[in-house]
């Protein structure tokens, strides 16, 4: 059976869990829900006595009835039998329906704090964690790994009633005769063998069907949302192709799995099989002997119970197929929740108000340990200083603002604001005092309402009212039927990469942040546009530190102080025009992505101070 194990090696790297550790963390999870758990516990001991009494009650009238002279035989003691068979099955239907009930009223709930708990873990996941995981694999583990737990879960609720049962009626079935009973034990040891070698199969044959599930649902989430790459390249028939593949890999896990899950069942069935042959040729030849060891009525009752023993058997062996696929989904649920950020929200320092003063001091930061972003670096950030960072692509600019919102943590160093390090300040309040805007903008599937008011759902009309203006998003309602209340579709999806920005302009605005972060972003929004709101946003900067990222020449020129980034040092430091009379890297920037953005570029004419003197004072 070696190809079954074929290809379902875990890293190393991943964590493990016993099955000692997931059954104490499944139990802690069902604590709150004790009651119902008890009371369907005590229902189903009930139906377990009531399911003994159905074989003795028969055995009594086959013990009654004479065989011989039938005309003896009561009316009144065969209708008797019949009527409480009856109760019994009515009593028994309204068992059932109390344990179901019971059982609705623990999964339902327990499914909607596990999946809470795990988006709880997701949303306190740093960008790292982020880096490592693909987006479809994370959203299987909230769906489909937190489904087939639920259901382990559900299972084992009807557990307990099954192995009361098998007690219960080996009880019996000593009381009855007991070298027919230790006959039938007998096979209980070959069971268990069974059960063990069956465990690691079923463990490993579904953890290798869960992370199969979780490639596929990643292909397809990773297919639509780069959708219109694909067709722009007109590679549509390789994407199915790279998506076949995954999805055969999928098949021949959910084979293995299923395969692994039914091998076992024949065993079952034999041996119980066996031990029913045995009984009944042993039993048979006692009844037969004449002796009182056991009489005909006696064995009938002995075999029936016989099926009401391995039936519950055969049911245990079915749910730890799906326990087993239940626990190795909670394995891959725990590996998020057990993940624990680099980023640690360790502060308790809250400011209602701060300055803006931003100090790296020596900071280290890789993004892998053998590739270094920054090293030793060290800058400092006025109040209200308006900073334009410029660079080549990988130079560590973005870098700088990742560590600086506490999307990743840095090795060495410290980032101070207003003199407090970064760590120290409670993270929420923290990012409470920064705005952000990237150079890629994400809407949330709902209304621009909605996404404006994304970070500060309490702000007045006032306010709204204004972050509008600045933004120019006001210019955009005058051409939407519904304004604010206009859909904008899944990450925006139904609206313009421009009209997208100016949205995301107008959330920053509405936050009113002391410090103001622009990722290039003005990169998405057209030349008219920007003009339209380079004003606004000159008049936005006022008063708050801003760090600039641009590749638009409007938005360097007018800051305060641009540093160039090279491998994440900085090489030159200086207003505009200083850094053209170095001639250095930043004029060597200037001749190749801002020259020709000037109103008065002359293609004949190089860069120099006095040049773009003249070009920005026409």
């Amino acid at each position: 059976m070696g190809w079954i194990f074929e290809g379902i090696e875990r890293p190393e790297d991943e964590r493990r869990y016993g099955d000692r550790e997931l059954v104490q963390r499944s139990l802690k999870r069902l604590t709150p829900y004790r009651r119902p758990i008890l009371i369907s516990s005590a229902t189903t001991i009930a139906l377990t006595v009531i399911s003994l009494l159905s074989p003795l009650l028969f055995g009594f009238l086959i013990e009654t009835l004479d065989v011989s002279d039938l005309s003896s035989v009561s009316i009144a003691i065969i209708l008797f039998a019949g009527t409480c068979y009856l109760v019994l099955s009515v009593v028994s239907w309204v068992g059932d329906y109390i344990i179901n009930v019971q059982v609705a009223k623990v999964v339902p709930f327990f499914m909607v704090t596990l999946r809470g708990d795990i988006f709880d873990a997701l949303q306190k996941q740093d960008m790292k964690f982020f880096d490592q995981h693909r987006s479809g694999r994370l959203n299987s583990r909230v769906s489909s790994d937190a489904a087939d737990y639920g259901g382990a879960v559900s299972i084992v609720l009807t557990v307990v009633g099954q192995l009361l049962i098998i007690v219960a009626v080996f009880f019996v079935l000593a009381l009855i005769n007991l070298q027919l009973a230790v006959l039938t034990a007998m096979v209980i040891p070959g069971l268990v063998i069974i059960s063990f070698l069956f465990r690691k199969i079923a463990r490993s044959t579904s953890m290798s069907y869960r992370k199969a599930h979780a490639s596929v649902n990643a292909a397809i989430a990773e297919s639509v949302n780069g959708i219109q790459v694909s067709k722009s390249f007109g590679v549509e028939a390789e994407s199915l192709d790279e998506f076949k593949e995954v999805n055969q890999k999928h098949f021949r896990a959910g084979f293995k799995r299923s395969i692994s899950m039914m091998l076992f069942f024949p065993f079952v069935e034999i041996l119980s099989a066996t031990a029913t042959v045995i009984i009944l040729l042993v039993g048979g030849e006692m009844a037969l002997s004449g002796t009182s060891i056991i009489t005909a009525a006696y064995l009938f009752i002995f075999i029936s119970y016989l099926n009401n023993f391995f039936f519950p058997i055969t049911q245990l062996i079915s749910f730890y197929a799906q326990i087993q696929a239940g626990f190795a989904a909670f394995e891959r649920i725990l590996q998020v929740i057990d993940t624990e950020p680099s980023v640690q929200d360790l502060g308790n320092i809250e400011k209602n108000k701060i300055e803006g003063e931003i100090e790296f001091q020596h900071v280290d930061f890789a993004y892998v340990p053998e590739s270094p972003v920054l090293t030793d670096f060290s800058l400092k950030i006025n109040p209200g200083e308006k900073l334009a960072i410029v660079g080549h692509t990988g130079a560590g600019k973005t870098s700088i603002i990742a560590l600086l919102t506490r999307f990743y943590e840095f090795q060495k160093g410290k980032i101070l604001v207003d003199g407090t390090h970064i760590r120290d300040y409670e993270l929420k309040g923290y990012r409470n005092h920064l705005g952000v805007v990237l150079q890629t903008p994400f809407l949330f599937n709902g209304t621009i309402l909605e996404n404006i008011t994304y970070g500060r759902k309490n702000a007045s009309d006032e306010d709204l009212k204004q972050a509008l203006l600045i933004s120019r998003v006001e210019e955009i309602l005058e051409y939407l039927k519904d304004g604010l209340d206009t859909s904008v579709g899944e990450g925006g999806s139904l609206l313009s990469t421009g009209q997208r920005q100016l949205i995301s302009f107008a959330r920053a605005l509405l936050a009113d942040p002391k410090i103001l972060i622009l990722d290039e972003a003005t990169s998405s929004v057209d030349a008219y546009t920007e003009s339209l709101i380079q004003e606004s946003l000159e008049e936005l900067m006022k008063g708050r530190t801003s760090i600039i990222i641009a590749h638009r020449l409007s938005t360097v020129k007018n800051a305060d102080r641009i540093i160039v980034i090279d491998h994440g040092k900085i090489i030159e430091e200086g207003t505009h025009n200083d850094l053209l009379s170095l001639k250095g890297e930043y004029a060597t920037l200037y001749n190749t992505y801002f020259k020709h953005q000037e109103v008065n570029w002359n293609p004949n004419v190089s860069a120099s101070p006095a040049t773009a003197e003249i070009a920005y004072n026409p």
